[in-house]
């Protein structure tokens, strides 16, 4: 081998990726934490087996990506590259041996050698963000979107068309527990119906073919009951009498919520969408469209339904 330091390390990272697709995680993730192991090389300016990659190292890689990427996300990036040292150290691969015959030494690696962020507390994030809304600040948020609704269709203003779309779109978020992704990505084929709902026609049940993945795997399915008949009536309205007019033009992809532009909704233009009607409100600016998804569990829960049902219903949740 030429190079066979450069070499090696190649090799190396080809093993963890068979090592990772062989536990059934998706490419992207794979990718992810291959790119993680080449940042740290570049930083070290030397390979794993080498001295330089030692706790000061992690500190300087760490602090490097502290001012730029949330404390989860720094800790999600810690744990990939500890996954790469994990399996470059494990015997069963044979890369200590290798290493150890090509170049002499293997520092043996363990998630403890990790300098790491550490779960300090169960929940890292900013949870007021995405608490629940109050009784108050979702009639607020509700309340004042038919009236604007109606102001713009008067004035003739060409947004009344989204705004109408919006309203059944955070009713959705709203009335069924959704994430942004969840919600953006329906289409008209998703709903359902009950035989025990026959009161909700075709809109009975919603099937949520994107919900928030486990790490490295497919997103997760689930088939959510629909429960707030004034949900459902918002629902339908928008289907019977405003979806349509998206489509005067062209040909329905069946999207549940189009955009003028002839496109699905985006994950940002929802986030957008919401500050808008936040914004209107008047609600606190660091209120996002999560909190929505909370406070549908939270009605749940002070409705009295059983906690099982609700876990199945939002999938995975913090409450």
């Amino acid at each position: 081998m030429l190079r066979p330091a450069e070499a090696v390390f190649e090799k190396t990272l080809q093993g963890f990726a068979d090592h990772q697709r062989a536990r059934r995680l998706v490419k992207g993730t794979v990718r992810q934490r291959l790119r993680i192991a080449r940042q740290v090389q570049a930083v070290a300016d030397g390979y794993p087996w080498e001295p330089v990659w030692n706790r000061a190292l992690f500190d300087r890689w760490s602090a490097m990506l502290a001012d730029s990427v949330a404390t989860s996300t720094m800790r999600k990036y810690q744990n990939d590259l500890a996954q790469y040292l994990a399996y470059l150290s494990d015997p069963a691969y044979e890369w200590p041996q290798v290493c150890q015959e090509l170049f002499g030494t293997l520092a043996t690696f363990a998630l403890r050698d990790l300098n790491a962020v550490r779960h300090a507390q169960e929940y890292i994030g900013k949870p007021s963000g995405n608490r629940p809304l109050t009784r108050e600040e979702i009639r607020r948020l509700f309340g004042g979107m038919e009236p604007e609704i109606r102001r713009l269709r008067t004035e003739g203003h060409k947004g009344a068309l989204t705004a109408a779309r919006d309203l059944a779109l955070l009713t959705t978020l709203y009335g069924w527990g959704l994430r942004r992704r969840e919600a953006a990505r329906l289409e008209t084929h998703d709903w359902r119906r009950q035989a025990k709902l026959p009161e909700f026609g075709d809109l009975a049940a919603l099937a949520v073919r994107w919900g928030k993945p486990s790490a490295g795997q497919p997103p997760r399915r689930r088939m959510v009951i629909s429960v707030w008949p004034w949900a459902v009536q918002t629902v339908q309205v928008y289907l019977d009498n405003v979806r349509p007019l998206f489509y005067v033009d062209r040909e329905d992809d069946g999207v549940m919520f189009p955009t003028e532009r002839d496109e699905m909704i985006s994950e940002r233009a929802v986030n957008q969408r919401f500050q808008h009607w936040r914004e209107l409100a008047g609600l606190p600016d660091h209120l996002g469209p999560h909190c929505l998804r909370h406070t549908y569990v939270t009605r749940l829960v002070e409705s009295g339904y059983d906690g099982q049902f609700v876990t199945d219903q939002a999938g995975r949740v913090r409450l």
